[in-house]
């Protein structure tokens, strides 16, 4: 949302299964690890909720697989557009 400059929540209030994880893992300003998801889940009636993944409890299981990159990436807070982008 570009207007508040902050993720809108979408609640997923059922079990579900992640068919899409995407995204990266930068450092952040702070120094820490800073996650950047997408994800695309898919519900029991077989619909789908797409979007950015901001949280979320996991059970039973969920793999995942990372690829390190050769570049170090750092993302820094833009406060003209209230969000953090990738700096190589």
């Amino acid at each position: 949302d570009f207007a508040s400059r902050s993720y809108r929540k979408i609640p997923v209030a059922e079990q579900c299964e992640v068919l899409s994880l995407l995204g990266d893992i930068a450092t952040g300003d702070d120094g820490k690890a800073s996650l950047h998801l997408h994800a695309v889940l898919g519900l029991k009636d077989g619909s789908t909720r797409g979007g950015h993944f901001i949280d979320g409890i996991v059970h039973p299981t969920l793999e995942v697989t990372i690829i390190e990159t050769p570049a170090y990436m750092h993302r820094r807070h833009h406060k003209d557009l209230g969000i953090a982008l990738i700096e190589l």
